[in-house]
């Protein structure tokens, strides 16, 4: 993945810097005067990591990722990656001791593999229809579609507008590139940072009806201004096109990058695509492809872009709100004083309230 953001980005002009832990950001500038927005995906998905050399019948992996036990059958396919090639194996067996620590997972494997190869399981890369897209790998792989089509999007219409596209790694292990990046203070504090994330499907929130503004997720809620001015420009670009479709929910089916730039001081808030077979975990706890709807990421583009051609409109989105507040309390002002007064009477002695109010 990282090796195709460089490509894409060195085809169109644009630049790509890595920190020291290997995250990449391609910065997108045209004009001057713009409020940078950070758009956020993830490069990893849940997977195997080879511990040992092997010549050949079993290995000893590490799963990295939220998968639950249960779905670890003897028999369940599995794809091998290295240097050398791609190679099938299938689980064995899984030692016992304790999953949630360990998480170790014994493979047969059809020829060698090395420490340090890693697998994922044995499902199509990509297909697609005219509505939906599958994958083995759509969290956060999805959220990477995104961000380059956004790319492309800025740069063949010259749009006016700076944007750093962040591409970070080792997010399903505990957000580690996130945490490097913030650490290093690779991205600029005046920016807005929004998470591109892929979430679990939930009944409140279904796939096929937009992209959702995630005003938090399992752990948090984003920042509030953030959150209102994402809102704010998807509920504009809906009244300007009808065919725009967006949903404003909690997404606590997970937790995402979202809450490490909150927590570490960023303007965050977060979007995210309904994510079908969540960490490929299908009905019937088998493994399945992953699966987003084609429109939902269509609309997601669009609406990013809109994003970074508001972004100097973040300063000004809370001044409705407080114009309407203020209006509310005038129109009740000379009610509360009027009625005061009153309020500050002994309360009668057996009322069942004592003192005064």
């Amino acid at each position: 993945m990282a090796q195709f953001v460089r490509e894409f980005a060195a085809a169109r002009g644009l630049r790509v810097r890595a920190d020291k832990f290997g995250n990449l950001v391609v910065r997108y500038g045209r004009g001057r005067g713009h409020r940078p927005v950070a758009f956020v995906a993830h490069m990893d998905h849940p997977g195997f990591e080879v511990l040992e050399e092997a010549a050949g019948n079993f290995v000893m992996t590490r799963f990295l990722g939220g998968v639950p036990r249960e779905y670890f059958r003897p028999g369940v396919r599995v794809r091998l990656f290295g240097p050398d090639g791609e190679r099938r194996a299938r689980i064995w067996s899984v030692p016992d001791v304790d999953w949630n620590k360990e998480k170790l997972v014994r493979l047969h494997v059809k020829g060698p593999a090395r420490r340090g190869d890693f697998g994922m399981w044995d499902l199509a890369p990509v297909r697609s229809d005219s509505r939906v897209i599958w994958s083995r790998g759509c969290d956060d792989l999805a959220g990477c579609l995104v961000l380059l089509a956004l790319l492309e999007e800025l740069a063949r219409h010259r749009v006016s507008a700076a944007v750093y596209a962040v591409f970070t790694r080792a997010e399903e292990v505990g957000f580690n590139g996130a945490l490097g990046l913030v650490k290093s203070r690779f991205l600029p504090r005046s920016a807005i940072v929004v998470g591109v994330e892929t979430s679990k499907e939930l009944p409140h929130a279904p796939a096929g009806q937009g992209p959702i503004v995630r005003v938090g997720d399992r752990v948090t809620t984003f920042d509030s201004r953030a959150t209102m001015f994402l809102e704010n420009v998807a509920s504009r670009l809906a009244k300007a096109d009808r065919r725009f479709t967006y949903q404003r929910r909690l997404m606590d089916g997970g937790t995402c990058e979202g809450t490490v730039f909150h927590h570490y001081g960023y303007r965050a808030g977060a979007t995210c695509l309904a994510l079908g077979n969540y960490h490929n975990l299908g009905p019937g706890e088998h493994i399945r492809e992953e699966y987003v709807d084609i429109g939902d990421v269509q609309k997601m583009i669009q609406f990013l872009a809109e994003v970074a051609r508001r972004s100097n409109e973040y300063a000004r989105v809370t001044r409705p709100l407080k114009r309407r507040l203020d209006a509310l309390f005038e129109r009740g002002r000379r009610h509360l004083l009027r009625t005061a007064a009153a309020m500050r009477e002994p309360v009668v002695a057996n009322s069942g309230v004592m003192g005064m109010i």
